[in-house]
């Protein structure tokens, strides 16, 4: 499982005195291993599910269909909310795997390229920082997090983000002494982030390109200026050439993306209409559990090394990145959990030198306390889906049933239950090497994480699948809708539920909110159990209602004169 780089001092058994094992790193090998076993799965294999999912898949499926490349549309209406870079890539990566896997799974391989491209930065930036082995440190740190785990596995536009603050703060770390590829990759990692998001990576990079020379004397020489130079020069292309086509081809969606989606979400003009309120102490409260346990590490790492911090640029840049963009979100108006994905690179930048460094002790507490929650966690996932398996129905539990359906018959999926224990065996054989490394706390949580991933995502994948999928939903309407109408219009229809009403009906609606003069012979209403359709004129007449298998909030109507 690892290499030995370095003995240990002799250490007590506390009955006897005897030489230790020796102490290890983790070798490349099995880090390798230990992060395709993190990124991979989970990316193909089920529908679109809400919240992002269903909508980022419908614009670039529709991309795919109208070889629209600038303007991106939902559901045949232009929706300018991001830049489109996760779009193309999606697109393309659908098209080229289309004879192997469907369009949708194809297109989520996106996201496994940015966070492979996130993983591989990170690591240049800790190495180039701390040291040899200290790449896979950050890595590590990167996969122990909460808040990646989730946002790391689905189609989202926030993991080119997250890949594109990578990508700049390792030509951060070089333009102290390789002026001309670090501007190479600061300004491709701004261009990346800007395409991928908008505004707030290269705004953030730029802030702190600025703050860095104002705080700390390191900061202040022509290498650096000249950095920044290349920097601007190779980020131009990918901050105008989009932008200028966007204005040029559409100038009222120009002005819906830049004003309203970038400077009206941050500053709280456009929030009411767009939502992703920012409340007060989210984001305190959220990066407790999100950026755990990069943030207790990192603190432990600038803690120790709080006299080096006038003398050492990983430690300015990791300080100042991290506060810049922890500042940008708390004055932002709006908020939602992904926007904080690139404040994880910047902790693990921070935490990658203590991973190794830990007390013997409190990396003995952790990596136990580690193995006791991820091990009861496996055995939930374990045992849920053999209850299943034998009894036909899932355990009439309250935490369970209320987001998934309890009705649902667990399939036996041969290939799913050999991952599923191929990677349970692989868990419970690395216990016998993990009290021998140094890293043996930050290996134990990635390890666990993953573990529990896995079998979220092979054991229980067709039971999430069946309530976060709109398929089931939109294929019980299809009977009900007229072979010969005119047009569909909707209320109240979201986002998500446009997006798939497109691609597995084929049905594009005509928004009773955008288009109130319209005259259609069929109205979809989207509503919940609590709030239905409210008295509509008598020539209407409902043909159909349904929902989500286990949801008992969100419903559709189907109406037709």
């Amino acid at each position: 499982m690892a290499k030995n780089l370095q003995p240990d001092r002799l250490a007590s058994s506390g009955l006897n005195q005897a030489i230790a094992s020796p102490r290890l790193h983790i070798s490349f090998g099995w880090f390798l291993l230990l992060a395709t076993a993190y990124v991979l799965p989970g990316l193909i294999g089920h529908d679109p599910w809400k919240q992002d999912e269903t909508y980022v898949f419908d614009i670039l499926y529709r991309m795919l269909q109208s070889h629209d490349w600038v303007v991106p549309q939902l559901a045949g209406e232009p929706f300018m909310e991001k830049p489109p870079l996760y779009y193309w890539l999606g697109a393309l990566l659908a098209h080229g795997f289309s004879g192997w896997l469907p369009l949708y799974d194809g297109a989520r391989l996106a996201t496994g390229v940015f966070m492979a491209i996130t993983f591989l930065f990170a690591g240049l930036a800790a190495r180039h920082a701390w040291g040899a082995g200290h790449g896979r440190h950050a890595v590590l740190v990167l996969m122990s997090c909460f808040g990646l785990l989730y946002e790391s596995h689905i189609m989202i536009t926030d993991v080119p983000m997250l890949a594109g603050f990578a990508i700049a703060s390792y030509g951060f770390l070089l333009s102290r002494a390789r002026p001309l590829l670090a501007g190479v990759w600061l300004g491709v990692g701004a261009g990346v982030g800007f395409l991928g998001k908008g505004v707030l990576v290269p705004g953030a990079v730029g802030v702190a390109a600025l703050l860095l020379p104002l705080l700390f004397h390191a900061w202040r020489s022509r290498i650096y200026a000249r950095s920044l130079g290349v920097a601007f020069v190779v980020a131009l292309p990918w901050l105008l050439i989009w932008p200028i086509a966007l204005y040029l081809r559409a100038p009222h969606e120009f002005y819906v993306w830049f004003w309203l989606n970038n400077i009206g979400r941050y500053l709280g003009f456009s929030v009411a209409e767009l939502g992703a309120n920012n409340e007060p102490w989210f984001w305190p409260e959220t990066l407790l559990w999100f950026a755990f346990p990069a943030l207790l590490l990192a603190l432990a790492s600038v803690w120790q090394r709080r006299h080096d911090i006038r003398h050492s640029a990983p430690l300015q840049l990791g300080l100042v990145s991290f506060g810049v963009y922890l500042a940008v979100l708390l004055t932002s108006a709006s908020a939602r959990t992904s926007y904080g994905l690139p404040l994880l690179v910047a902790l693990a930048l921070l935490a990658a030198p203590q991973a190794a460094t830990l007390s013997a002790g409190l990396s003995r507490w952790l990596d136990w306390g580690a193995r006791l929650f991820f091990g009861a966690l496996a055995a939930l996932f374990w045992g849920v889906w053999g209850s299943m398996i034998v009894s036909g129905h899932a355990p009439h539990w309250r935490f369970l049933t209320r987001v998934l359906p309890a009705g649902f018959v667990m399939p036996f999926l041969p290939l799913a239950v050999s991952v599923a224990a191929l990677a349970t065996l692989v868990w419970l054989v690395a216990w016998y090497g993990l009290p021998r490394l140094y890293e043996r706390a930050i290996v134990s949580f990635a390890a666990g994480l993953t573990l529990s991933w896995v079998l979220f995502a092979t054991l229980w994948l067709p039971w999430l699948d069946d309530a976060k999928s709109y398929r089931g939903v939109f294929v019980a309407m299809q009977p009900h809708l007229p072979a010969q109408r005119s047009c569909v219009e909707s209320i109240g229809l979201g986002e998500s539920e446009r997006g798939m009403l497109d691609y597995f009906i084929g049905v594009q609606t005509l928004r009773r909110e955008i288009h109130p003069n319209v005259n259609c012979d069929v109205l979809l209403v989207e509503g919940s159990v609590d709030n239905p359709p409210g008295q509509l004129t008598p020539d209407w007449r409902q043909v159909w209602q349904g929902g989500r298998p286990g949801d008992d909030k969100e419903r559709f109507w189907l109406f037709v004169r």
